[in-house]
């Protein structure tokens, strides 16, 4: 386990290690195995995470209700889902089962290897976002369209939608509602973005690919998206911020994005201010850590907006509390998801898994702890269909008009 105060983990499968074994994983294990891994689930939680204090549940009642349960299951299949309601009953991020032969499929997204972001709008899965050259482009997609069902089977949110979209790199029919509410099928290919705007890292048995973009949009205002920290983005970053040196103010679209390396954040930071500044404070079993971004080289001192939305996470979470605590940054968009939580990753004796947990609570300067709370925007801006369809992003125009003032 690599977790220390320079180098943590704050976000769903970030591996900073491969697990032993992996390259061997078995069709099934004996049930000896099976309990000797429930043993050791149960013991990491119990001795070393964050979870059963924060969340106040009974950990050891757990394992009386859910152990013989394992001593019942026929596949491995069952064992997990077992494993995971139990982990689930505390209500806690960043706790669950991993299954490191999926590792990869779990760490595509679909706004990458597709070129499109869908939202819940209405009670309908809305594209809200299309990414020029992507997949989604070339199949003629458009922000505001509906999608109903894929390969046949109806959508039923947008985030179901989104994790189907990004299991696979197979090709995949969409019906879908279009401009003048007409259905049509669509065909959605797999494409990565061009190099350009792609950048790639090796996370254990996986590959994390994260899409990033920059530009200038309005009257001379810079703009970055990315979907992921992960460290091997810091050159794009601060060669990003150089080139938007003299602009007006500064977006930094978190819109969707799940979190990273917290070393990623902090440097992202750092590019944002002139002294060493505190983004959070951590709650561990063995006392508090703070987290503090050193001031880069040149540092961007104008204004700055981040956009945020429900599906951010994590590590974007934590960066952009701790900015907007401190007054260094102005949050436009929706309240985001509220899974904020410091985690590491461990093998098990089943060793087709691994076992995600958080050790860390964290807090904004302020002391304001964003798990299950999330960060609540100063400015709340929704989006809906009939802009979309006209072409119009009300959360990025909040954000220009901000900055134009």
């Amino acid at each position: 386990m690599l977790h220390t105060a320079q180098s943590r983990i704050a976000v769903v499968l970030v591996l900073a290690f491969a697990i032993p074994g992996f390259a061997q994983l078995p069709k099934q294990t004996s049930p000896q195995v099976r309990q000797k891994t429930f043993d050791a689930v149960w013991k990491t939680v119990n001795d070393k995470s964050i979870a059963p204090q924060f969340s106040h549940v009974d950990w050891a009642a757990l394992k009386v209700r859910y152990e013989p349960q394992i001593a019942a299951v026929q596949s491995d299949a069952e064992f997990q889902d077992v494993v995971d309601r139990m982990l689930a009953e505390t209500k806690v991020s960043h706790l669950h089962l991993v299954d490191l032969a999926k590792l990869d499929q779990q760490l595509r997204r679909a706004v990458v290897i597709r070129g499109l972001a869908l939202r819940d709008l209405d009670n309908q899965a809305v594209v809200t976002r299309v990414i020029d050259g992507s997949a989604a482009a070339a199949a003629a997609l458009r922000p505001g369209y509906v999608i109903n069902s894929i390969d046949g089977m109806p959508v039923t949110n947008a985030k179901s939608a989104e994790a189907k979209l990004a299991q696979d790199k197979e090709n995949h029919r969409l019906r879908v509602l279009d401009e003048a509410n007409s259905t049509r099928e669509i065909e959605i290919g797999y494409a990565l973005p061009p190099a350009d705007k792609l950048v790639s890292a090796r996370i254990g048995p996986g590959n994390r690919h994260v899409l990033v973009e920059t530009r200038t949009v309005g009257d001379g205002i810079g703009y970055l998206h990315f979907t992921n920290f992960i460290m091997p983005l810091s050159k794009r970053l601060i060669s990003a911020f150089d080139s938007m040196r003299n602009a007006k103010g500064i977006i930094i679209d978190l819109r969707g994005n799940s979190g990273g390396e917290t070393d990623l954040g902090l440097l992202l930071a750092g590019l944002l201010v002139d002294k060493e500044t505190l983004i959070s404070t951590t709650q561990t079993r063995k006392g508090e850590t703070q987290y503090k971004a050193k001031p880069g080289k040149n540092p961007y001192l104008g204004p700055v907006v981040i956009l945020l939305d429900e599906e951010c996470a994590s590590e974007s979470e934590e960066m952009t509390a701790g900015l907007q605590a401190m007054g260094r940054v102005f949050v436009i968009g929706r309240t985001s998801r509220g899974e904020d939580m410091d985690a590491t990753l461990e093998g098990l004796p089943m060793n087709s898994l691994a076992l995600l947990y958080p050790v860390g609570l964290s807090r904004t300067p302020k002391g304001i702890v964003i798990e299950g709370r999330g960060v609540i925007p100063d400015l709340a801006v929704e989006l809906t269909r009939a802009e979309l369809l006209e072409g119009k992003d009300a959360q990025l125009e909040a954000a220009i008009q901000h900055l134009a003032r």
